[in-house]
């Protein structure tokens, strides 16, 4: 993005009425133009089917790729997507950590707990703590470079989920070094970051596991480590590999909040294990196995043929399609099994261009459509109580906010059936009535004056010039005033990006 890094501050949230406001308030006209724009979308969504509302033209595979890498396409990634090509483009955001990031980079010295060790995170107020660490991760995929490890940090964080609730600091820790350090690296990395992690360990139950005798493993870890992370809930398991797995997890734990400088930490309590012998999906383990149980839990679920199959299943759905077929789930559990879970791997066997050029449209969950509305409207972010307390949270979508274990959904049907909100963001937005959050129309414009003009650059910023003919017709003629010479009012302008951000068209990616 181009506008300068400031720093990010508090502001009040607005409240709802004031949120409202603009939403009552707009013109007839307006209002008639979005169902213009969408009318069978709007009926679709409310009953919870996309087909109707599906963008109809099929864009090329390039747009199609910055659309599923980004979390909203701009200028300046068509501009890069324009000078290194498909494959060139894909593999500069695989390798993340060649990429610069200098104005997201700025932006978070703002959130300065983002980067602390344990012990000083446990010195904070853990409201101030677990704000920072949301708000880093909505301006890292505003403003970052390293668009695909966003997504991908995304992905693994509703895949090993923990609510920031529930483990308060310990997510800042979680985030930082499981998903951020291990997003494109392999599987077992990941899993085993995870596996030691103390918000996972708390979250899970797991820190209160003892296997002495007369006493019962918690089995909740053992359960979701086999159902959602690694196997799937028809991977092959029992009930009686479930207890030996939390058998073989006893004694796994986190240091607390003491006061002691290792708070926040893992170790191992060799006091809790039970060191009896256990048979683990038809894999002995011999008594004495002491820590090594959990690792060679681990590895035996990484290997595992279900786990191949959960894991690309998965990603298939994040990056290309809702309802992959057998053959493509089987192609990418092959690729799965080929590299040990190389994650770069199998993003970019999914992300191949045959595979993109004909994938369907997926549907923006709230916080890619806001991300996106944001990112498409080069708004510099000056404070995002608003965008979070209001917007992120009236949507549901609150990074790491789930309720239970699975994470948030990737589905059209859970997100698909309440528009409002969406539009009420669009418009208020684009009417520059979301505090902390500010819009140059003049610099969007870019010297457009025309209905024409305007409608073109509209297309343009928002739609990477896709937008159907019947769409910018519609928006053009919302844009004429009565006297057809007259140029557009400033309301109306703004009304007319709200409208392209409110369309269908721009919900799905």
């Amino acid at each position: 993005m181009a506008s300068p890094a400031k720093t990010v501050k508090e502001e009040p949230a607005a409240s709802a009425e004031t949120e409202s406001r603009h939403a009552k308030g707009l013109s007839r006209r307006a209002l008639v133009t979005l169902g213009a724009l969408g009318a069978a979308g709007k009926a679709e969504a409310q009953v919870r089917t996309p087909r109707s509302s599906r963008p109809t033209m099929m864009p090329t595979a390039e747009l199609k790729l910055l659309r599923r890498v980004t979390q909203g396409v701009t200028t300046e990634e068509v501009g890069w997507m324009n000078s290194l090509g498909y494959y060139g483009y894909l593999e500069w955001q695989l390798g993340a950590e060649a990429i610069g990031d200098p104005e997201s980079e700025s932006r978070l010295q703002a959130l300065p707990s983002i980067t602390y060790s344990p012990f000083t995170l446990y010195t904070m107020d853990s409201a101030v703590v677990i704000r920072e660490l949301t708000d880093s991760t909505i301006i890292r995929a505003i403003y970052s470079n390293r668009q695909l490890l966003e997504r991908m940090v995304e992905f693994w964080t509703d895949h090993f989920h923990t609510n920031i609730t529930s483990v308060g600091i310990l997510k800042t820790l979680e985030v930082r070094d499981v998903y951020r350090k291990n997003a494109l690296g392999t599987f077992a990395s990941m899993l085993n970051a995870s596996a030691s992690s103390p918000a996972m360990l708390v979250y899970l139950n797991n820190t209160q596991s003892d296997g002495r005798p007369g006493r019962t493993p918690n089995q909740n870890y053992a359960r979701e480590l086999m159902e959602l992370h690694t196997l799937g809930v028809d991977g092959g398991y029992t009930q009686q590999d479930v207890v030996e797995v939390a058998r073989c997890f006893t004694g796994w734990r986190a240091f607390g909040n003491t006061g002691d400088p290792r708070a926040g930490t893992f170790f191992w309590d060799p006091n809790r294990h039970d060191n009896g012998s256990k048979l683990v999906l038809g894999v002995p383990f011999a008594a004495g196995g002491g820590f090594n149980d959990g690792l060679n839990v681990l590895n035996i679920l990484a290997t595992h043929p279900s786990c191949a199959r959960f894991i690309s299943k998965k990603l298939l759905r994040w990056l290309l399609n809702y309802e992959p077929s057998p053959a493509l789930v089987a192609d990418i559990a092959g690729e799965f099994t080929r590299t040990g879970g190389d994650i770069k791997a199998l993003v970019r066997r999914i992300l191949s261009y045959d595979n993109v050029l004909w994938s369907p449209p997926l549907f923006k969950r709230p916080f890619q459509y806001i991300v996106s509305a944001l990112r498409v409207m080069n708004a510099n972010i000056t404070s995002l109580n608003t965008v979070r307390q209001t917007y992120l949270s009236g949507t549901g979508h609150t990074p790491f906010a789930w309720g239970p274990p699975d994470g948030y959904p990737q589905d059209f049907e859970y997100w698909g059936g309440l528009p409002l909100p969406r539009w009420n963001f669009a418009f208020q937005l684009a009417n520059s009535s979301v505090s902390g959050a500010v819009v140059d129309l003049t610099t969007l414009l870019n010297g457009a004056t025309t209905p024409v003009q305007i409608a073109d650059r509209i297309d343009t910023l928002i739609f990477a010039n896709e937008m159907s003919t019947a769409d910018k017709t519609a928006l053009i003629a919302y844009l004429r005033p009565a006297g057809t010479a007259a140029t557009p009012s400033t309301n109306q302008i703004r009304d007319a990006f709200g409208l392209a951000l409110a369309s269908p068209s721009f919900q799905w990616h």
